[in-house]
């Protein structure tokens, strides 16, 4: 299989690093701007309108009334469209390639393997099989809660959204635990988040069953030792199948460098050795094209939108109507999808500037008996600052 070509951990290593900043770099980026700066950067230093996953939660919003969550945007979906394109030809080298929250598992996962002996074998392999399970129970419930409230209700939680913006003092403390959860286990466990829980690396699994590229096993050259399954951080018994459909095989690529045998195991397309990809390298570069190819036709046509003034698919410039604001939103949730500063949002409700971005609606009553969710939407329609907004 030209084992050599798949030894040193180097290649996929520096595609993930190279990936982690270059989200880092938009995080920073609206951090920055503000506080008054501007960068001639592509998606405005938006995280939110870089996350694919936040094209699949407002599904339930565009079926229901044809709006899109507040915080969504075009560009959402052309990241999406990248992560699907990838995964559809190539598996989830998303998951195991470009994803932060997978890369910084994997990186303490890598000190856990020095610190413990039994690192991931502490756990029963049907148990851990199980575990897995419970991503699409998150994913469905995911889905509902975030029709039902019209809100980013996972962000609540959302390790990804606290590792990037632990320090910026608006993650939800529930956020931060769930993070801090997933590192200490990250420790005796590899990538438990990815494994257990994340409802878009469910997701994926499920697209990755199509993926012309799979983990095949030849059997006429196999011995059947079970070194691949050995070395598979996912545990999947990769001796005893012939092609991966496995949900949470990520192409790591760890069973291909710890097979003994040329050609035994690969990652290659039903033709086989003549559709075989030999190097981590190749998958890397690879995924990034896939990845960046559909952002930047967007780019370039001018449809990759991730600032304030998203049109929805209905037409209407906000990504939020009064109407439309509920008691499970946030401060943030609503000055978001109005399009408008949170400190405008308070002055307008006649609340201090300092309340918490993370305040909901229906607790807004504590600061204000009047503020129940009818006298602030009859607020925010009598509003001079939104009437010309056509709100």
């Amino acid at each position: 299989m030209g084992k050599i070509a798949w030894k040193g951990h180097w290649t996929r290593r520096s595609v993930q690093i190279i990936f982690f900043f270059f989200v880092f770099f938009i995080v920073l980026t609206h951090f920055l701007e503000r506080r008054g700066s501007h960068f001639p950067w592509p998606v405005g230093g938006n995280f939110h309108g870089i996350c694919p996953f936040g094209a699949v939660e407002t599904v339930g919003t565009l079926i229901m009334n044809g709006n899109l969550l507040p915080k969504i945007y075009q560009s959402n979906f052309w990241v999406l469209s990248g992560v699907m394109l990838v995964t559809i030809l190539l598996g989830s080298v998303f998951c195991g390639y470009l994803c932060p929250l997978g890369s910084i598992q994997e990186w303490i996962g890598s000190l856990g393997r020095r610190m413990f002996r039994r690192f991931n074998h502490s756990i029963n392999q049907r148990l851990d099989r199980a575990l897995g399970f419970l991503r699409y129970g998150v994913l469905a419930l995911i889905l509902i809660k975030t029709t039902l409230a019209f809100s980013l209700v996972f962000q609540r939680i959302d390790p990804y959204y606290a590792l990037f913006h632990f320090w910026m003092g608006d993650v939800f403390p529930s956020a931060l635990i769930v993070l801090g959860s997933v590192v200490l286990l990250s420790l005796f466990f590899e990538r438990p988040w990815c494994r257990w829980l994340c409802p878009f690396g469910a997701l994926l699994g499920l697209v990755q069953i199509v993926a012309f590229w799979k983990i095949r096993r030849t059997t006429s050259t196999c011995t059947g030792c079970g070194r691949c399954s050995r070395a598979c951080p996912m545990k999947i018994s990769l001796h005893k199948k012939n092609s991966i459909f496995d949900t949470r095989c990520n192409r790591c690529g760890s069973c291909i460098e710890a097979c003994r045998h040329s050609k035994a195991i690969s990652f290659s397309g039903p033709g086989g050795a003549s559709f075989a990809l030999r190097s981590r390298l190749a998958i890397g570069v690879l995924a990034l094209a896939l990845f960046f190819s559909p952002i930047l036709y967007a780019q370039s046509g001018g449809f990759f939108k991730s600032q304030k003034g998203f049109h929805s698919l209905r037409g209407r410039r906000e990504a939020l109507t009064i109407q439309d604001i509920k008691g499970t939103m946030t401060l943030a949730d609503v000055a978001e999808g109005l399009c408008l500063q949170t400190v405008t949002l308070a002055g307008i409700l006649g609340i201090p500037s300092e309340t918490p971005v993370s305040t909901k609606m229906y607790d807004l009553e504590e600061i204000d008996e009047r503020l129940t969710i009818k006298y602030v939407k009859d607020l925010l329609a009598d509003a001079d600052y939104l009437k010309n907004d056509d709100i």
